[in-house]
């Protein structure tokens, strides 16, 4: 009986450090099974660009005193292509040259970004895999 004890003490030892371990792993956040949707585009405060997707987040910076309109984005599972338009307001403007040069080593790996001149700022095309 004794050695019943022991056995069945050690199993929910276990049992309850794997459930401690599977909580705290990166699992259940990184698969987003249940979200819909995906991937997905939001501008978040201070102007950075999130991309959301199934199993990654992409994220950069968009041009200082800049708005994003006319976006769009597709992608899967951890890979996302997107474009917008960064607009200025009455305020100096950033060349899209400029942007490439302040975007250096802001981007994060796996990101790749290239910026052309547009009628309101500044359009933008990306691409991220997230297996780089």
């Amino acid at each position: 009986m004794k050695k019943l004890g022991i056995i069945l003490c050690c199993a929910s030892l276990m049992g309850a450090i794997c459930l401690v371990l599977f909580i705290l792993s990166p699992f259940p956040r990184v698969f987003r099974a249940s979200e819909k949707d995906l991937p997905k585009l939001v501008v978040e405060n201070g102007g950075i660009v999130y991309c959301r997707m199934k199993a990654d987040d992409f994220r950069f910076p968009l041009p200082p005193g800049s708005w994003a309109t006319n976006q769009t984005i597709s992608g899967g599972f951890d890979t996302v292509d997107g474009n917008l338009e960064a607009c200025f307001g009455i305020t100096n403007p950033m060349t899209a040259d400029q942007y490439m040069k302040w975007l250096s080593g802001k981007v994060q790996i796996g990101g790749y970004i290239t910026a052309s001149p547009s009628p309101n700022g500044i359009y933008i095309k990306f691409h991220y895999f997230g297996d780089k």
